[in-house]
């Protein structure tokens, strides 16, 4: 496909121009995977069908985050799942694509134990779940037996026990005590009857930096490295636009701190802006254009070209505002932060971004 490596060569050569290094030739392969979320680009049919059309066509691994709620009395006694819960149980990605599972003990802002996932997710947590500390004999037990259960039913490739974990160190730091020992029960139960199965946990990067306003002071870099003896995957969450202390343009250096696990490192979930996103309920404007999302990108893939990244997660397909409008505030304005982070824009169009994203798909895959 000549007019894929084309396209990579003008974009780079544009990226350059705006003070981003660029390589003096293209790759002729790349060794990770690349691949989006399903997340809708509406809260309806048209929504589900428009982002997964768009995942499959631009990517080879899908992501499936279940971050609303665990089906905590269920997973702890042995018994039947919801109906909802064993629909997205259900899911397989199409032919050929890889699927990379994340499950999460925390809630939504990673401060607490997650909600309970009965007839749909993020429901009150029932008694006495709603009083456990994460390392109580039954979190230890009903938390484990639901990973456990949603691998044998989905067969992931790769698996995060853990989303953005590092952020509840920096919320809390006895729960985050609680949360390691979890994570490790979590892990060797898993590693027992899955061996060959990566397992992971993933690190929120701008918290990992300390360039969140609540990380600071907490020893995030010793304490992810802790947590890393038992994780097969330094796998990252970053979206860099979403504090004003993040330089720009991205330092060349911005992601070499991961090469330090000398373990294989992937990005589980990114995203840059299209577009300011100004928030009216917490009165700030997030910053981001066109130009930054194709840099952003550029970075991306070259850092994951350079050290063999796994696989690469841009979390968006398309852009969201349409489902952000259905939202009743402030929930609204929380998933506005990331509605304009799609490669291409809810009208579906593409982005200036997605020629490069898909040059780099077409390379042939190396591992």
């Amino acid at each position: 496909m000549w007019y894929l490596t084309a396209i990579l060569l003008l974009v780079l050569s544009l990226s350059a121009s705006r003070g981003w290094s660029a390589p003096s030739a293209p790759p002729a392969s790349r060794p990770f995977r690349m691949g989006f979320t399903r997340w809708p680009s509406d809260l309806t049919a048209d929504g589900v069908q428009t982002a997964g059309a768009f995942a499959n066509a631009h990517g080879d691994i899908v992501s499936v985050m279940f971050i609303g709620g665990i089906p905590w009395p269920e997973a702890h006694d042995g018994k039947p799942f919801s109906k909802d819960v064993e629909a997205n149980l259900r899911y397989r990605p199409p032919a050929g694509k890889k699927l990379f599972l994340s499950i999460s003990p925390l809630n939504q802002d990673r401060s607490a134990i997650a909600p309970y996932w009965g007839e749909k997710d993020n429901l009150p947590l029932p008694p006495p779940w709603d009083t456990l500390p994460l390392d109580s004999p039954e979190v230890l037990k009903a938390y484990p037996a639901f990973v456990l259960r949603a691998v044998a039913a989905m067969h992931p490739d790769y698996l995060a026990i853990g989303i953005e974990s590092n952020v509840l160190l920096s919320h809390d730091r006895t729960r985050w005590a609680q949360l390691k020992t979890l994570h490790r029960s979590t892990y060797r139960a898993v590693k027992a009857k899955y061996p060959d199965l990566p397992i992971c946990f993933t690190t929120e990067v701008i918290h990992y930096k300390r360039l969140a306003t609540e990380a600071r002071g907490t020893d995030q870099a010793g304490e992810v490295a802790d947590l890393m003896q038992t994780s097969d995957l330094f796998a990252m969450s970053v979206y860099p636009f979403m504090s004003a202390a993040v330089p720009r343009p991205l330092p060349a250096v911005f992601f070499d701190f991961a090469r330090q696990f000398h373990k294989p490192i992937a990005i589980s979930e990114s995203g840059m802006i299209s577009q300011d996103v100004t928030l009216k309920s917490l009165h700030i404007t997030l910053h981001g254009s066109e130009a930054d999302q194709t840099a952003w990108i550029q970075q991306l893939l070259q850092t994951a070209t350079r050290d063999r990244y796994a696989f690469v997660i841009n979390f968006a397909t398309t852009d969201f505002e349409k489902l952000c409008d259905r939202l009743p505030p402030p929930a609204d304005d929380i998933a506005r932060i990331w509605a304009y982070t799609g490669l291409q824009t809810s009208s579906k169009h593409p982005k200036p971004a997605l020629p490069l994203w898909d040059a780099t798909l077409a390379l042939t895959l190396q591992r």
